[in-house]
């Protein structure tokens, strides 16, 4: 190759990075949005390919983007009745939290220190109202970034249902790799993500509603509310639902319902750990080949690095960091 050649070969790749950068610019406010379409479209495509020859692609995927749209419009509406209306509900219920005298006692007696209860718990409506009144020009800055994206989320996820398939051959196809090496990354991406779909995403729902029961069997309010909350929580496997049964047990023993808290702990540790126990055992270990240390580091370092897309995304990059690897190692080291 001469002078000439490497100078315009040089200028070329400046350019090309050049316009690599401004692309990240332009997609990095949104990137959220995106991560979510493409891993929702992952988990519509199976129903996209089923329906199409029945009805086209395009009419195939306005149907499902606006399912998605419904399903997700119906568990805003119903998270918003379950949930306290306003800081002036949920003052008005902490301040309905007191803590007897006993219960400070009965505290008192089990640390050996003495622990003003009392005057926590009522401060917590007025910490709870700082933590959520905030700047209003923020708030109308974030619900604008938050109709752009969802805008752009229906219309990118509509035109990865049509057009995806084609858009990874066209990527497949512009990856410096050999066909197998290709098709063997393809392959395991695919696996990887819906191992993390089923295996975790699955589990978490599953559990969260078991565990929402035993909060409705010990009459606490917001049970839904709080159920969803702890379907979010078992995504991060350290904290699980025990970031919500365990609150609600000491609430119980501070309100002298000794009884119904023992059943929330029992039940947490018997009935909510058997169906864990038995659905990673079934889907996780079965389906999945991610190592749960590989998850645990895979979901922290993701929510640091995605937000909150990171809890799926963190995950999948170490699963596929895994699989290069592998890859690198069976074309070019073991040959």
């Amino acid at each position: 190759m001469g002078d000439t050649e490497r100078l315009r070969v040089g200028f070329f790749a400046l350019v090309l990075l050049v316009f690599a950068y401004l692309v990240v610019l332009i997609v990095r406010p949104f990137l959220t949005a995106l991560l979510v379409a493409v891993l929702l479209a992952v988990l519509l495509a199976p129903a996209h390919r089923r329906l199409a020859p029945r009805v086209g692609e395009r009419v195939a995927a306005v149907t499902l983007v606006g399912l998605a749209a419904g399903v997700t419009a119906a568990v805003g509406a119903v998270l918003v009745v379950a949930a306290p209306t306003g800081l002036g509900d949920l003052s008005a219920t902490l301040d309905g939290v007191s803590v007897s005298a006993a219960s400070e006692r009965r505290v008192e007696r089990l640390l050996g220190v003495e622990i003003p209860l009392a005057s926590i718990v009522e401060s917590v409506p007025r910490r709870v109202a700082e933590l959520l009144v905030g700047d209003l020009t923020g708030l109308v800055s974030a619900t604008t970034d938050v109709f752009l994206g969802a805008v752009l989320f229906l219309f990118v996820l509509y035109y990865l249902l049509v057009d995806g398939d084609r858009l990874v051959d066209w990527v497949g196809a512009r990856l410096p790799f050999e066909d197998a090496t290709t098709d063997a990354l393809r392959e395991d991406t695919h696996r990887t993500i819906w191992a993390v779909l089923k295996g975790h995403v699955f589990v978490a729902v599953v559990q969260g509603a078991v565990a929402g029961v035993g909060l409705l069997a010990v009459g606490l309010p917001n049970v839904l509310f709080w159920s969803v909350v702890m379907m979010v929580l078992e995504l991060f496997p350290v904290v699980g639902v025990a970031g919500v049964l365990g609150p609600a047990a000491l609430w119980l023993g501070f309100q002298d319902r000794l009884l119904a808290a023992a059943f929330l702990v029992g039940y947490g540790a018997t009935a909510v750990a058997v169906v864990d126990d038995y659905l990673r055992a079934r889907v996780v270990d079965r389906e999945s080949s991610l190592h749960s240390a590989t998850v645990l580091v895979g979901v922290f370092g993701g929510v640091y690095a995605f937000g909150a897309v990171g809890l799926f995304y963190g995950p999948v990059a170490l699963g596929l960091f895994a699989t290069l690897a592998r890859l690198f190692d069976e074309r070019y080291v073991d040959g």
